[in-house]
């Protein structure tokens, strides 16, 4: 009996011993493994986890389980496209995009039909079209964060978390970003 003992003591105190060593590397452990979450959903990022995320991903993907589908202007703009759910291509822009300077009658489809020539107005313009019609299917950005984006396109104030404005360069990197579109950081 006393060996039983014995051998049973021993084992709870390799239990303890495990135990408090896992319990140690819990941490860490937890710090290694956050990453690949991260990069499961890698163009799911906010404006404000655009600013702050590992932004890396494959190059191209515009499909994701948990994103959505998300299509570019140039795919909305093809003739015949159905648009989801609550839109046309005679949504009429100012509708979603007071004071954008466009004529009263812009429609998403003429906005997506523009020719850019350079305009950065018309540029964004056509990814915020996009974006609002992806954010059907898609869970970012919001539709309240692509109003947002093109306001501070307006106001040149955009600010996702307080830091400085975005500048148009950058209002025009996230969106194409959140479309798969490759982008330079």
């Amino acid at each position: 009996m006393p060996q039983v003992a014995a051998t049973a003591a021993s084992r709870l105190e390799a239990r303890r011993r495990l135990l408090k060593g896992g319990l140690a590397l819990a941490p860490v452990a937890m710090t290694v493994t956050s990453r690949p979450v991260l990069g499961a959903n890698l163009e799911c990022h906010g404006p404000t986890g655009f600013q702050s995320a590992n932004v890396s991903r494959a190059v191209g993907k515009t499909v994701d389980a948990a994103c959505g589908t998300r299509k570019r202007p140039a795919d909305w703009a093809v003739a015949g496209t159905p648009y989801p759910t609550g839109f046309t291509s005679g949504t009429v822009f100012a509708t979603y995009f007071p004071n954008s300077g466009f004529t009263t009658g812009t429609t998403f489809g003429g906005v997506l039909t523009m020719a850019v020539g350079g305009s950065v107005r018309i540029q964004i313009a056509q990814l915020v079209v996009a974006a609002i019609l992806n954010s059907v299917t898609t869970t970012v950005p919001s539709r309240a964060q692509i109003i947002a984006l093109w306001n501070g396109h307006v106001n040149k104030n955009y600010s996702p978390s307080g830091e400085s404005p975005w500048d148009d360069a950058k209002i025009i990197k996230y969106l194409n970003y959140t479309m798969g579109v490759v982008v330079s950081f």
